[in-house]
């Protein structure tokens, strides 16, 4: 299959640059416990579009909330990992679709606010296709580019998602999304 092709490619690339981080930097566990830590958390509401199959050709709008930080479980020496947590909606195409999904990324800042990233996905989906809905389990790869500066935030993200199929309810996706949001 194709798309589990180009999923394998994603998770070897963001565990090939968290592993060359890694190795650099040295890792971290339970830095959120550190003297000092600071999690900057951001959340943030995003807005897209969706390319799903089993769908039709058209493109689904996609929106929801994104919350982020600074990686408290596992962390690099200089706070490169920050993990985002989203909660993703689609109404369209006589699909209906709510995903939830964690996404640990290693960052890399590029001057003046502006950073890139990349990582793993994993989910859950509650996925509606018009016949029957179903909770899907979600696996997949995101890279995105950030701004921060004093309390603004946005961003922009490129995800991939599979799902496993349960009778006849799947949900691979791909999805372009925005995001504007405040830094705390």
């Amino acid at each position: 299959m194709k798309t589990s092709r180009i999923t394998a490619l994603f998770l070897l690339a963001g565990l090939a640059l968290g592993a060359t981080a890694s190795q650099a930097d040295g890792l971290r566990f339970f830095a959120g416990k550190e003297a000092g830590f600071k999690f900057e958390p951001t959340i943030a509401l995003t807005g897209g579009i969706m390319k799903a199959t089993p769908a039709s050709d058209d493109n689904n709008f996609v929106y929801g909330l994104d919350f982020n930080m600074n990686c408290g479980l596992i962390q690099t020496a200089d706070n490169r990992i920050r993990t985002h947590v989203q909660i993703n909606h689609t109404n369209e195409s006589g699909v209906k679709a709510t995903s939830f999904e964690l996404s640990p990324r290693y960052t890399v800042p590029i001057g003046s606010g502006f950073s890139i990233g990349a990582g793993p996905v994993i989910g859950m989906v509650k996925a509606d296709n018009g016949i029957a809905d179903k909770n899907l389990f979600a696996y997949g790869a995101v890279v995105g580019a950030n701004y921060r500066k004093g309390m603004y935030y946005s961003g922009l993200d490129l995800r991939y998602l599979n799902t496993n199929e349960r009778n006849n309810v799947d949900f691979e996706n791909w999805a372009l999304i925005a995001k504007v949001g405040i830094n705390f």
